[in-house]
């Protein structure tokens, strides 16, 4: 309180010669003060509701009044004007009564003095400031709270509904409270997030089922604490379900926009053997229909064995690049997976004159399916291959573990890939090869991905490329 304020101090008092005693230990008070004086009950009520009034005395005994009716009043009608009660009675059941009605202090006629008055005014008029702040600011977060866009529940610790606000109220079509105050909202969630325990503070994605039309959608859930002792907490969601149908159409169109793409690639690569074939099988026809033909039908034969086993090979690349829903784990020696995989290649390098330097440590164990990292690994080292042109070819693989995953990288010096087609590599039916079906590395990525891995590529045209998968060490 400061000293700067005039307070203006009303007094109510039915005894002319108690209120001139009151009023002289008033003036030896310490701040600046204007006083009014009611004699009774119903001008006290007057001078209320028409003047603005900082602190209320009222006597205990006003007529056929007492003071704790006109404190109650008070406390009613006008909750942030402090009161203090004055009585003549020094009774414990009148002080308890006093604070219970909504008095902010008590103190006994001929006890008190000047400083008595002077502390209570200024606790009373401290603790009214105090309430107000509080009150206002409940207000404010009661306002915030109802009126927030977001739906916001209070709830306990097994998630049973205290309060929530009204878009809250709105999102599950109800019209009152207390339809759904009660309520155990977790009953609603999918996937059962707190069966176990309370996540602290999480911001997850969450499916809800609306139980009025048993109507779906999803949300982002927030969960923060709000009263840690009584263990109450706010439940805040965001409605994402139109971004998430949004996602979906986007998903479909992709996978339509990828199956025609698929369709088409599928229908140029098997057009082009099967109208050789059928070209063969032709000519073929005809010389079988002539006796006396001296064409040789084996070079038909050949252009037909040849587009068959092209054809074959689409179909196997298509297939290995599609067919890792399931993966067959199991432990795995890193050495032994590669030393079975170089057999693959060695043929290859040896007709390029290709040098393979190998730098792998030993005894790094992984959990994986062989014979699909085997597809994924070859993939790579087949394309590092084919990079390779001229002589001087080299190729280096080395593996090592790092924290508790392992680094294989795959480097070659060959042409290297340009910087606009690095986001492509992985890309379905993506290559630069002629005769290439772009679904190796696509596959590779696949494969690696299923196994909780990634690879990482690096090029520079015209020195080389380097493919670097990590995957995670089996810990024991």
């Amino acid at each position: 309180m400061s000293n700067s304020k005039t307070i203006r101090l009303l007094v109510v008092e039915d005894d002319e010669d108690d209120y001139f005693l009151l009023e002289s230990s008033l003036k030896g008070t310490s701040f600046d003060k204007t006083i009014v004086w009611a004699d009774t009950y119903s001008k006290a009520k007057d001078i209320l509701r028409t003047q603005a009034i900082d602190i209320v005395i009222v006597d205990y005994r006003l007529g056929v009044h007492t003071g704790i009716e006109l404190v109650s009043y008070i406390n009613e009608k006008h909750p942030f004007t402090p009161t203090i009660l004055m009585t003549g009675l020094q009774a414990l059941a009148i002080d308890e009564q006093a604070l219970k009605s909504g008095a902010y202090d008590y103190l006994v006629k001929s006890q008190y003095t000047s400083e008595d008055i002077d502390r209570s005014i200024r606790y009373a008029i401290e603790k009214s400031n105090v309430l107000r702040s509080l009150k206002e600011s409940e207000n404010k977060f009661k306002n915030l709270f109802e009126n927030a866009i977001e739906y916001v529940f209070i709830v306990d610790l097994d998630l049973n509904v205290l309060d929530a606000n009204k878009a809250a109220l709105k999102f599950f079509e109800y019209e009152a409270k207390d339809q759904i105050i009660g309520e155990n909202i977790a009953d609603y969630f999918f996937p059962k997030i707190f069966e176990t325990q309370r996540p602290s503070n999480p911001s997850l994605e969450v499916e809800l089922t609306l139980p009025v039309q048993n109507k779906k959608c999803f949300c982002i859930l927030n969960l923060s604490v709000v009263d840690a002792d009584k263990k109450i907490y706010q439940l805040v969601l965001h409605d994402i379900t139109e971004r998430k149908q949004n996602e979906q159409k986007e998903k479909l169109l992709e996978k339509q926009t990828l199956t025609g793409k698929v369709a088409r690639v599928i229908a140029h690569e098997i057009k082009n053997p099967l109208t050789n074939i059928h070209l063969s099988i032709a000519e073929l026809r005809q010389i079988l229909s002539e006796k006396d033909s001296k064409e040789d039908p084996g070079e038909f034969i050949d252009i037909i064995e040849r587009n068959g086993k092209r054809i074959n090979i689409l179909i196997e690349d298509l297939l290995n690049a599609t067919r890792f829903d399931t993966i067959n784990i199991g432990d795995l020696y890193l050495h032994d997976l590669l030393n079975d995989t170089f057999a693959h290649i060695q043929d290859r390098a040896k007709l390029k004159e290709i040098k393979i330097e190998k730098d792998i440590q030993d005894n790094i164990l992984i959990k994986g399916d062989k014979e699909k990292l085997m597809i994924a690994i070859l993939n790579i080292l087949v394309n590092s291959i084919e990079a390779i042109s001229g002589s001087n070819g080299i190729l280096k693989v080395g593996a090592s573990a790092v924290g508790e995953k392992v680094s294989l990288t795959i480097t070659d010096n060959g042409k290297g890939i340009p910087s606009q087609d690095l986001n492509k590599l992985f890309e379905p039916f993506f290559t630069s090869k002629h005769g290439g079906t772009g679904l190796g590395l696509t596959a590779a990525h696949t494969i690696i991905s299923k196994h909780d891995g990634n690879i990482k590529v690096l090029s520079e045209v015209d020195k080389g490329t380097s493919f670097i998968i990590t995957l995670p060490i089996k810990n024991d």
